[in-house]
């Protein structure tokens, strides 16, 4: 590549710099130090004193769609400051920070952990902290929600307990009010309106400008210049022998060695893996074509549109190799055969298993482990470097995986939620549900304003009361009245008799990680030691 080394390097150096984003390490340890408690709070005590003076302890709520452009994270670092300053016009102290990044409120099925937590401290009452919530700090309601499910969740949260403040960059308001409901609902409606309508003209437009051959990118595709269209004179000749390697019987393994040897990086400044190149060659915009949502685009004529930029390859030499690609590709990643599978992930830790072999600067691997098959069983392997890891560490598959149940056993048995009850149902559980229900027919009561507020919380706080008083009764009525022995055994067999997919279910409910350490030098014995599990926040109901 030397002749074109003095032209393109400075370029490409140049683009790399402008282009820098922070690590991934560091973005994490911003958003760790915006969530909690801030530094600048009062203790509980003084907290608490400034309290009894007037002062509200509210919590603050931090969100961001998108932080994919520079993945800094400055997006929700900048309203956490906002919520400062709305917290100290209302007389506010902040005593716990709520930060969900790069999370949508809109699109299904995204979930926001701190949300989620935000809305069981509402409910208790206090932070993790002890701090009390006398209101919430946002700077505009769509980072909260922006459906009428999730208002319904956050109001019904907020409004358990009394006298509660909500504000946001336009001012505070008292969500107990008919008036907030409907305002609320309201906003909720059309904010569900508005996304609906953004999608659809986003839809719209990727549609017209593929059509149209329009180039259009997030960041300049690695092959063509900044202005999407000209190629580069080096990255495509880098591209072009790739392709051609591929068809005339190299591995993909070996065309990614190319990639590097070549001396260029992606766009991106990343080190190249060989799923970064297989998406590069499986790319139809080598070729000039492209595909919205997986499909190519086609004219009025039924052939796929040409685009605006210089092609690298042509679509006969594109369609082989994407063709070739698609034959050894299969749901759990790439046999030796090349030959599909339609079982889906096989191993119980896929995507659990990470590499914890200490790299230089301290840092750990931290790549994902797959599963590999052996003669007689499986392996656990960190992948190799071209795919991201280190290739360092292996440990014997069905050890990791028993070991790793018995912990998950072990920890849903103490937090009482494998739902091993005493065949003796516990006296008293009708009273609960009494109890309860007396509490909800109440709240309604207060909602339809056929009692007053004063009326409203007397009864209130007897009913609340009682409930603590008999969930505190049944825990210990549990605890003493446990099965011995053979609850770890009746446990055992439910598990056993659950599915692989039931199973990786329940662990990815409990599990964080299982970080995998290297063992003993030499030693070929299995060493519980090395195999740590990380776990979530433990959920409160039966999972087995």
């Amino acid at each position: 590549m030397a002749d074109h080394d003095t032209n393109v390097r400075p370029y490409a150096s140049i683009e790399r710099r402008s282009k820098t984003k922070p690590p991934a390490r560091e973005v994490t340890l911003l958003l760790n130090e915006l969530r909690g408690v801030p530094h600048d709070t009062p203790s509980l005590l003084e907290s608490l004193a400034l309290r009894d003076i007037g002062w509200r302890l509210v919590v603050v709520y931090c969100r961001i769609s998108n932080d994919r452009h520079r993945r800094d994270g400055h997006g929700v670092q900048d309203q956490a400051k906002h919520c400062t300053r709305i917290a100290a016009q209302h007389r506010m102290i902040v005593v716990h920070r709520y930060v969900d990044n790069d999370r949508s409120a809109s699109k299904l099925g995204v979930k926001r952990p701190e949300f989620d937590a935000m809305l069981e401290a509402l409910k208790l009452g206090t932070t993790t902290a002890g701090f009390p919530i006398d209101g919430v700090v946002c700077v505009s309601d769509d980072r909260l929600y922006r459906d009428v499910h999730t208002y319904q969740q956050f109001l019904k949260c907020f409004t358990e307990h009394p006298a509660r403040v909500y504000a946001d960059g336009v001012g505070s308001y008292d969500l107990y009010s008919e008036e907030a409901a409907r305002r609320g609902l309201l906003g909720a409606v059309a904010a569900r309106a508005e996304s609906k309508k953004q999608a659809h003209r986003a839809t719209l437009s990727h549609r017209a400008r593929a059509e149209r051959g329009e180039p259009v990118a997030v960041r300049r595709p690695f092959g063509w210049n900044a202005d999407l269209v000209t190629l580069h004179p080096g990255e495509s000749e880098v591209v072009r022998r790739g392709v051609q390697s591929f068809l005339e019987g190299k591995t993909l393994t070996a065309v990614t060695q190319d990639f590097v040897a070549s001396g260029f990086t992606s766009t991106l400044g990343n080190p190249w893996q060989r799923q970064t190149v297989k998406q590069i060659l499986r790319n139809p915009r080598i070729c000039g074509y492209r595909k919205l949502n997986g499909t190519l685009i086609l004219g009025t004529d039924g052939k796929p549109v040409v685009g605006q930029w210089q092609p690298i390859v042509s679509p006969a030499e594109w369609q082989l190799a994407a063709e070739s690609l698609e034959r050894k590709r299969h749901p759990g990643g790439w046999q030796r055969n090349g030959a599909a599978s339609g079982e889906g992930t096989t191993y119980l830790l896929t995507g659990l298993a990470r590499c914890g072999r200490p790299l230089t600067g301290g840092q750990q691997c931290g790549a994902s482990l797959h599963g590999c098959p052996t003669s007689d069983s499986y392996l656990y392997r960190c992948r190799t470097a071209l795919d991201g890891g280190c290739g360092r560490i292996s440990r014997q598959g069905p050890a990791v995986d028993d070991l790793i149940a018995r912990y998950a056993l072990a920890a849903l048995d103490r937090q009482v939620m494998l739902d091993v009850r005493s065949a003796i149902p516990w006296p008293d559980a009708q009273r609960l549900e009494t109890a309860t229900y007396h509490k909800a027919a109440l709240q309604e009561q207060w909602y339809a304003a056929e009692i007053s507020d004063s009326e409203y919380f007397s009864q209130l706080r007897q009913s609340e009361t009682e409930i603590k008083r008999l969930v505190n009764e049944q825990q210990a009525w549990f605890i003493r009245n446990r099965p011995g022995a053979h609850r770890h055994t009746d446990a055992q067999a439910r598990w056993d008799g659950l599915s692989v997919i039931e199973k990786r279910g329940i662990l990815f409910a409990v599990l964080e990680s299982v970080i995998i350490l290297p063992g003993t030098k030499g030693s070929h014995r299995f060493e519980p030691s090395t195999v740590i599990p990380v776990w979530r926040t433990q959920p409160t109901t039966s999972v087995v």
